[in-house]
C-alpha cells in the first residue's frame, strides 16, 4: 500500500512538472523574447525529445549505444528524398523513414541480443553501424547528394508539407513530440520494470520468467523509431541535412551525455538534462565560438566527471540525496556524539 502511495505521488507530481513546462512553452509561442531564444527552446526540446527516445532502449537496458544518429539520418534522409522525388507529404515521410530506423535496428539488435552481446561489444556495434550508414550517405551521391548534402525546397508557410516562416509552430510540434515520447514511456510501466530487471542481471529476470530478448527488442525498435521522427523534424527545422551532421559521432554522443548527465532510467532525467545542457552550450556556442571554440565540449566533460563522481544517478536524484540526509538526520539528531 506504501508503494503504491508513492508511485500515485511521484506520479502526480511528474504530471504537474510537464504541465508547468507545457504552460512556459505555450507561454513562449506568444511572448516577445526573440527568434534566437525561441530557436533555442526548440533545440532544448528536440533533445529532450530524443534524448528521452535514447533513454528508452540505453538507459533502461543499460545497453549503451553511440550509433543512433544511424537511426536519426536513415529516416531524415528518406523523408527527404520522397518529399523531393514524389511530393510526398513529410508527415508520411516520417512514418516511413522511421519503419526503414526500425528495420536498421533490426539488423543490429536481433544478432546482438541473441548472442548476448552487450557491455563495450554492443557500444561498438553500435558505433559500426554509424559510421557504415554514414559513409553509404557519403558515397550515394546521386540520391543524397553526397557530402555536400541536401537541402529541403522551400514552401511557404505550409502544414501540409511542414514548412513554416516562424518558430512557434517548431516549437508546438516539438512539444507534442515531447508530451506523447514522455506519456509512452509512462504507460508502459510493465514494460519498464522488466527492462530494469534485464539491466541489473538478465540471467535472473529470466529465471523470473520475463523474456529477456523479446522485451530488448521491443524497446530497440521504438527507441530507433522514437529518434526516426526526430530525424525528419530536423530536417524540417533546419531545411539541410548532411551525413557528417546528422550521421556524426556528435548527436549520437549528445544523446548520451544529455541522458546520463539528467538520469538515466527515469521518465524526466533527459530532459533535465537537455535543459541544463543545451541552452549553456548554445549561449557559449554563439558568444565564445570565434574565441574558445569547442569550450561546449569541455564544459561537457567537466559535468560528465563531476555526476560520475558525486551524483552517478544524474541531477534528478538531488531530491532522493537531500531526503535521505534530512532522515538520516533526524534519525540521529545527536550526530553520535551520544555514542561516545
Amino acid at each position: 500500500m506504501k508503494k503504491l502511495f508513492n508511485t500515485k505521488t511521484q506520479d502526480g507530481k511528474m504530471f504537474i512538472a510537464l504541465g508547468a513546462i507545457t504552460v512556459i512553452l505555450l507561454v513562449c509561442c506568444v511572448a516577445p523574447i526573440g527568434i534566437y531564444n525561441k530557436h533555442i527552446i526548440i533545440q532544448t526540446m528536440f533533445y529532450a525529445y530524443m534524448a528521452t527516445a535514447w533513454n528508452l532502449m540505453c538507459g533502461y537496458t543499460g545497453r549503451l549505444s553511440l550509433g543512433h544518429s544511424a537511426y536519426i539520418a536513415v529516416a531524415a534522409y528518406t523523408s527527404l528524398i520522397l518529399f523531393r522525388s514524389f511530393d510526398l507529404t513529410p508527415w508520411i515521410g516520417m512514418l516511413l523513414g522511421g519503419v526503414v530506423a526500425m528495420a536498421l535496428m533490426l539488423v543490429i539488435a536481433f544478432p546482438c541480443f541473441r548472442f548476448g552481446l552487450k557491455g563495450p561489444y554492443f557500444t561498438l556495434s553500435s558505433i559500426a553501424v554509424m559510421e557504415i550508414t554514414r559513409y553509404l550517405l557519403t558515397s550515394m551521391r546521386e540520391l543524397t547528394g553526397g557530402s555536400l548534402g541536401m537541402s529541403l525546397p522551400y514552401q511557404k508557410d505550409n502544414l501540409l508539407m511542414f514548412q513554416f516562416d516562424d518558430k512557434e509552430p517548431y516549437l508546438i510540434i516539438i512539444l507534442i513530440f515531447w508530451l506523447a515520447a514522455i506519456f509512452l514511456l509512462w504507460k508502459m510501466e510493465r514494460t519498464r520494470y522488466y527492462l530494469e530487471a534485464i539491466r541489473e542481471d538478465d540471467d535472473a529476470a529470466a529465471a523470473l520468467g520475463i523474456s529477456v530478448n523479446k522485451n530488448l527488442i521491443k524497446a530497440a525498435l521504438l527507441s530507433a523509431f522514437l529518434v526516426a521522427l526526430g530525424g525528419t523534424f530536423y530536417v524540417q527545422y533546419y531545411r539541410y541535412v548532411d551525413p557528417a551532421t546528422i550521421c556524426g559521432s556528435t548527436m549520437a554522443l549528445n544523446l548520451a551525455l544529455i541522458t546520463i548527465i539528467g538520469g538515466s532510467g527515469t521518465i524526466l532525467g533527459p530532459t533535465i538534462g537537455a535543459v541544463l545542457v543545451i541552452p549553456v552550450t548554445e549561449i557559449l556556442r554563439s558568444n565564445l565560438g570565434d574565441k574558445l571554440s569547442g569550450l561546449h565540449l569541455f564544459i561537457y566533460g567537466i559535468l560528465l566527471i563531476v555526476m560520475i563522481i558525486y551524483m552517478p544517478k544524474g541531477i534528478i536524484s538531488i531530491p532522493g540525496i537531500i531526503k535521505r540526509k534530512r532522515m538520516a538526520k533526524l534519525a540521529n539528531p545527536a550526530g553520535g556524539e551520544h555514542n561516545g
